[in-house]
């Protein structure tokens, strides 16, 4: 019995240090928005603040975008997408994120000459500020 409970206290340990330092991680070794374009074609942690969302549900995909950095439709923004299949995951992210200073995590990809990271957990972001 007691080596199930100490067993048990270390796997609880063991997930919460985990999670403690993936929160304190977040943002270690962001890239400021303005050099995310230096990122493209790299898994990056982009930092900005945002500056315009928008929920396209009448558009193919139903995407969300969450422009950091200076809004649509100027082509020096970093976009985050969220697609309509993994939308609920993420609530309202067109309010919950709205002027933060946001982390994203993930492939940077571009996209008529814009840098983005598709978003398909809401892991990927940390609201910073």
């Amino acid at each position: 019995m007691r080596r199930i409970l100490a067993s048990a206290v270390a796997v609880l340990a063991l997930a919460a240090a985990s999670s403690a330092w993936g929160a304190s991680t977040t943002c270690k070794n962001a890239i400021a928005w303005q050099s995310a374009r230096k990122a493209v074609g790299t898994y990056a942690t982009i930092k900005g603040r945002v500056a315009g969302t928008k929920y396209a549900s009448w558009s193919n995909g139903s995407p969300t975008f969450v422009d950091v950095g200076v809004a649509y439709p100027s082509s020096r923004r970093f976009t985050i997408v969220i697609w309509g299949e993994n939308r609920a995951r993420f609530g309202a992210p067109e309010t919950k994120y709205r002027n933060h200073v946001l982390c994203i995590r993930g492939l940077v990809t571009s996209y008529n000459g814009v840098p983005e990271i598709e978003a398909t957990s809401p892991g990927q972001i940390s609201i910073v500020g």
